[in-house]
């Protein structure tokens, strides 16, 4: 695998009690590059994202300050061996690694590449929605199809393949996110199953109808794109609704029962919460 060129971090100090906020402020970047340090001696954090492409430090300085710094090669290999572990079993059903498999990798196995990218199955968010999906996949259907929104990686429209779905769209507003996505696909087999492409959920039209929807976005985001993610649910169909902060799901589960959907579980995993909801 090839050293990715221009290798940078973003840094900025903020107020420890606003921690949670940054974080969600972030998330579109992907949690899993986001390090936290509290300052001992302060009320005050650092905040550092790794591996930065060019463009992404463009927009995080223009929107929110801080500094651009190049990111030393043994940083780099640092921050990347921390995330280097066995591989995540979910549900039984499903093995996620970010280690290169072998070539008789089992049909159950999603390779998510090694590196600082959102979406290789540790971060609660995801975490949660892989979980919930292997509770709902299929829903005693042989063919069931699936929309993501937010796709990220790709893992939970690659997972959905490996359990079995036929018909697959995934979404993301992030062209680097896409590309990522696409690339993910055809690592895990899954490009003739899962179609990747770059859409606002705000603004598109073009949803279409599938027995499952996921969405892991942020909580302000999620509010505002539920009605449409219902709409593209078939009846009975269930939607997985994710990045949603703890302080948050109050508000955001009366909003989704305004919408006549059914609550079925609410999962919580440190700060962060998923919703399975059915319509």
């Amino acid at each position: 695998m090839t050293e990715p060129r221009n290798r940078l971090i973003w840094r900025k100090l903020c107020s420890a009690k606003w921690v949670d906020s940054w974080e969600e402020r972030l998330h579109w970047i992907g949690c899993e590059r986001l390090a936290i340090t509290q300052l001992s001696g302060s009320n005050g954090a650092r905040l550092e994202i790794y591996d930065v492409t060019e463009k992404e430090a463009e927009i995080l300085k223009k929107q929110f300050g801080g500094e651009i710094r190049n990111l030393s090669r043994s940083t780099a290999d640092w921050a990347r061996s921390i995330i280097q572990r066995k591989p995540i079993s979910i549900r039984g059903k499903l093995l996620v690694t970010n280690a290169e498999p072998a070539p008789n990798q089992p049909d159950n196995l999603i390779f998510i590449p090694a590196g600082l990218a959102f979406g290789t199955g540790e971060h609660a968010t995801t975490a949660s929605c892989l979980r919930l999906l292997c509770d709902v996949a299929g829903g005693g259907r042989s063919f069931w199809s699936l929309l993501d929104v937010g796709t990220g990686t790709g893992i939970l429209a690659i997972a959905a393949a490996k359990l079995g779905a036929k018909r697959i769209e995934a979404i993301d507003y992030d062209a680097t996110a896409v590309k990522t996505a696409k690339q993910n696909c055809q690592l895990n087999g899954c490009s003739r199953i899962v179609r990747v492409r770059r859409a606002d959920i705000l603004k598109t039209d073009e949803l279409g109808s599938y027995d499952v929807v996921t969405a892991n976005l942020y909580g302000g985001l999620l509010g505002k794109a539920a009605p449409r993610l219902m709409r593209a649910t078939q009846p009975g169909g269930c939607l997985i609704f994710s990045g949603i902060l703890r302080d948050q799901v109050e508000e955001v589960i009366p909003s989704l029962r305004q919408l006549n959907l059914q609550i079925i579980e609410t999962r919580t995993r440190g700060k962060w919460c998923a919703v399975l909801a059915r319509k």
